[in-house]
């Protein structure tokens, strides 16, 4: 039986243009350091761009790329010594919940779903031991969390609009119902709204249904979601949509299948439809912040609720969005759907109910291991910098440089953690030896890497370039 059990790793990212302050939390340490990119520049919005068109298969090699771009630029320095060790003292015993809290709407609008640390093939979206989540209560005013105890049947309520030109809801609605049947009538009740839903019909079939999930199928934008009226379908703004649920004290999650409804909101970093919700107390939301491909929501819907009723974490929704993204990517990982769900919290954890006598799920909080260290290894520090000042500031191919670019950077911030250990030992204090071995391991990594691309660049670029 897998562990339920998850430390947060909660990183802060603040100020009003580049560099912006980060800061870093983890089993009651902290790092601080600077974050330098953010989605005004052309690089940053290139890469949103592909990852956004509906019609593109970028390739997971791509999405992985830009992911592992997005891990450069935050783990430097001490963050990255924080997350190397805590990732050292969880490993096999549950895993990490990495909460993200954006304050910049320029920060907060790059693909973060994406990130990836490639140098050990690990896909947050998809990485069972590393829950990647966004968080609203350390940066927002949220009211206190609701009770979180229920009793089964879990009652969602799908409302699916009827679109004339775009959205097959009531197709994708069959398939969620289709996938849904086993669970049915004793753990889930699936209640549904069809047709030309206004505004007033859903507000009240909320009321009357009382769901503990609302999915809602349309079409969005990032201050609103789009409901008929008078016979066409109309904006509906963010504070209006929150309205509607506040006081739905059953309410513990909202599906928003609708595009763009996922994406920072003007310049507000929390003026998103999301953050109006959870302003409400609802535990979580999950929103689109690309289109999404309809027979993939479907998809991510029957897993997302399946692994959260009856999945082996029952109850934690951060752990079923993992399920539901690998089951995309597995389903095609050339298209970024699994990317494009976006999970908000507003609590301590993933657990948005407890189902009947179950035990809560409660986070790690077990103390640091100390266990014998293995003897320190040798850094060969000058070797390693006489061969890091050999290499060329940059690469002309420019299929290749951001990757380039992005690995030296690492290489370089390796470098300094190196000299770091280096001068703790000759000033006589303890240094870890296991960390020290794994940055070696990085390092001996990347050198290869760099080695074997430039020697394939000297044999096939063409002489003067």
């Amino acid at each position: 039986m897998r562990a339920c059990r998850f430390e947060n790793f909660d990183i802060t990212i603040s100020g009003t243009s580049a560099p912006y302050a980060v800061l870093a939390r983890s089993g009651g340490l902290e790092a601080t350091g600077h974050f330098s990119v953010d989605i005004t520049d052309p690089v940053w919005a290139d890469a949103w761009a592909v990852l956004a068109d509906p019609h593109a298969a970028p390739g997971d090699e791509q999405i992985v790329q830009v992911g592992d771009a997005l891990f450069g630029e935050l783990m430097q320095g001490n963050i990255w010594e924080l997350w190397l060790d805590a990732r050292a003292v969880h490993q096999g015993k549950g895993g990490l919940r990495v909460r993200l809290a954006l304050h910049p709407p320029p920060v907060a609008a790059l693909p973060w779903e994406t990130l990836a640390d490639a140098r050990r093939g690990q896909l947050f979206a998809i990485d069972p031991e590393v829950l990647l989540v966004r968080l609203a209560n350390l940066v927002d005013y949220v009211p206190r969390p609701r009770s979180l105890t229920a009793e089964p049947p879990i009652t969602v309520l799908v409302a699916a609009l009827e679109d004339p030109g775009g959205v097959q809801a009531e197709q994708e609605l069959a398939r969620v119902r289709k996938a849904l049947a086993p669970l049915q009538p004793h753990a889930l009740r699936l209640e549904t709204l069809t047709g030309r839903v206004d505004a007033q019909a859903l507000q009240k079939q909320i009321e009357a249904v009382q769901p503990h999930i609302l999915h809602i199928i349309s079409h969005g934008e990032p201050d609103g979601l789009y409901l008929w009226t008078d016979g066409e379908l109309t904006l509906v703004r963010a504070s209006q949509i929150a309205a509607m649920l506040r006081g739905v004290d059953s309410l513990r999650l909202v599906v928003l299948n609708a595009c763009l409804a996922g994406q920072p909101s003007g310049d507000a970093p929390y003026a998103s439809l999301a953050h109006h919700l959870l302003r409400t107390g609802v535990p979580a939301v999950i929103a689109m912040q690309f289109e999404i491909e309809e027979t993939a929501a479907s998809t991510f819907a029957a897993v997302l609720y399946e692994q959260l009723i009856s999945g082996p974490c029952p109850g934690m929704v951060d752990v079923a969005v993992a399920a539901a993204r690998k089951a995309l990517y597995i389903r095609d990982a050339s298209r970024a759907d699994f990317v494009t769900p976006v999970l908000w919290l507003n609590g301590e954890d993933g657990c948005i109910f407890h189902l009947g006598a179950q035990e809560p799920q409660t986070q790690s909080r077990s103390p640091r291991e100390s266990l014998p260290p293995p003897p320190l290894p040798d850094i060969h520090l000058e070797e390693k910098e006489a061969w890091f000042a050999q290499l060329p500031e940059t690469i002309a191919p420019l299929e290749l440089r951001f990757d380039y670019l992005n690995r030296r950077k690492q290489l370089a911030g390796l470098l300094d953690l190196l000299r770091k250990d280096e001068a703790a030992l000759a000033a006589g204090l303890d240094v870890n030896p296991r960390r020290v071995q794994e940055r070696l391991d990085i390092f001996r990594a990347e050198r290869e890497h760099m080695d074997t691309l430039l020697a394939w660049l000297a044999e096939h670029q063409p002489p003067g370039q």
